[in-house]
């Protein structure tokens, strides 16, 4: 074989190898199509785009002779090996914060005063669903009030707060009184990875001292609206708070959805269970975060897993963050979210509260060198015509955080808000209410 051919072959496997990865990803996007090949814009950046790359790289590959094809080849390859160089560097970057998410600490740092409770990445949604609940009134839907709750780590310490007497994130204090506003929602209600003080619900009271915070991580809104179906009668806010996370909410919801402990909180005459636990849960839940907390909890096998580090890796998810070309998952029409939301209003309205939907932008929506706010809008907009369709109020986030200057300074290295982005939430939502006269 002569010089000249080898060259021939080694040029050719340059063009093929990114024409190989680019038809890899054509072909997980049609496998996918729901999520990744539906809309114009969707299936532009996911199939006919790196298609059409890929074609061309074959033709090259397979026609075209001589210095072009080595050239073309070498391109390519040395593109692609850069994206990845930099996607490397950007994943390594973001370990500590990822880390952190599920509670990695030092090895100096003692956690036994944590083990009474549920560990870091875990959820009252996931106790109950291995634990087979099957009816909502013997469900938990918060956690355990003894013991802190260890919310992440921070520069390798643990952040965590003390549960009142119900298990959620309040001062124990605020239950002397009445309670004029209740807070649903998932980790951002929580405050995750924020000191008490700094999170939204703490941000919230400066305003309104009677707040009540039921948010927990991973709750989605059928799990909300369960909270709501128990604890709301009891307390019986004036206005009920109902924030809703662009990020994972819908998708959240799809999967409580097929719940059957949670399925019925959308149902009329549902016993939605008594507000304090029984002694048989609280022994139950204890014996199963033992096991929580005796398992995989901090390992990095469990943070390879959830964080699907090496698909993403693949996908080139970060980098292409940065430049504006990551675009979220397609969110299909769900009607189960207006049901929600109306179900939700007639709860209210049994004591003569209100009820209002607040929007939570993902931090994705303001990162990036190319505007990408026509495919986060789909969601947006559902979420509004549902609040409108059941004849609700929406506060909307995403324009204040718009107008800021830079609006991802808002968020932390964990994607959540970090205490200037609770600060903005809270102020917007206060200044909503009162506009709307919901407050004084």
């Amino acid at each position: 074989m002569g010089n000249g051919e080898k060259g021939g072959r080694f040029a050719a496997v340059l063009c093929l190898l990114p024409a190989l990865y680019l038809i890899a990803i054509v072909i997980y996007a049609v496998l996918n199509s729901a999520e990744y090949a539906s809309g114009i814009a969707r299936i532009t950046r996911y199939v006919l785009v790196p298609g059409f790359m890929a074609l061309c790289l074959l033709f090259v590959a397979l026609r075209v002779k001589g210095d072009t094809r080595l050239v073309v080849g070498i391109c390519a390859s040395s593109l692609f090996a850069t994206l990845f160089a930099f996607e490397a560097y950007l994943t390594v970057k973001s370990l500590p914060a990822r880390l952190g998410m599920f509670g990695v600490v030092s090895k100096t740092t003692e956690t036994g005063q944590f083990r009474q409770n549920i560990p870091p990445a875990y959820t009252i949604k996931r106790l109950n669903n291995e634990k087979d609940i099957q009816t909502l009134d013997a469900a938990m839907l918060s956690p355990l009030t003894e013991g802190d709750i260890f919310l992440c780590s921070l520069n390798g310490q643990p952040v965590s707060y003390q549960p009142d007497r119900y298990g959620f994130r309040n001062p124990d204090t605020v239950h002397d009184g009445g309670i004029d506003v209740m807070l649903l929602g998932d980790s951002f209600a929580e405050g995750f990875c924020l000191e008490d003080g700094h999170d939204l619900a703490s941000q919230l009271r400066k305003d309104i001292p009677q707040l009540m915070n039921t948010g927990h991580r991973g709750a989605g809104p059928l799990f909300e609206l369960a909270v709501l179906g128990r604890y709301g009668p009891y307390f019986k806010p004036d206005v009920t708070v109902m924030a809703f996370f662009a990020g994972n909410d819908w998708k959240n919801l799809q999967r409580e959805e097929e719940m059957p402990w949670l399925a019925p909180a959308l149902e009329s005459g549902t016993d939605f269970g008594v507000i304090a636990h029984s002694e048989a849960q609280i022994e139950a839940a204890r014996q199963h975060m033992d096991q929580w907390w005796d398992g995989t909890t901090l390992s990095w096998r469990d943070y390879l897993r959830k964080q699907r580090v090496f698909r993403n890796f693949f996908a080139l998810q970060k980098t292409t963050e940065v430049l504006g070309l990551h675009y979220p998952k397609a969110a299909e029409p769900n009607p189960v979210y207006g049901q929600v939301l109306k179900r939700a209003a007639e709860m209210v309205e049994q004591w003569g509260g209100e009820l209002v939907v607040v929007y939570i932008p993902t931090i994705s929506r303001f990162v990036g060198m190319l505007p990408q706010d026509f495919v986060h809008d789909p969601l947006r907009n559902m979420v509004r015509d549902a609040a409108t369709q059941a004849d609700l109020q929406m506060i909307d986030l995403t324009e204040v955080f718009e107008a800021a200057d830079e609006p991802r300074l808002m968020y932390a290295a964990d994607a959540h808000f970090n205490e200037k982005g609770a600060t903005v939430a809270a102020e917007t939502i206060v200044q909503s209410l009162r506009q709307r006269g919901l407050l004084n």
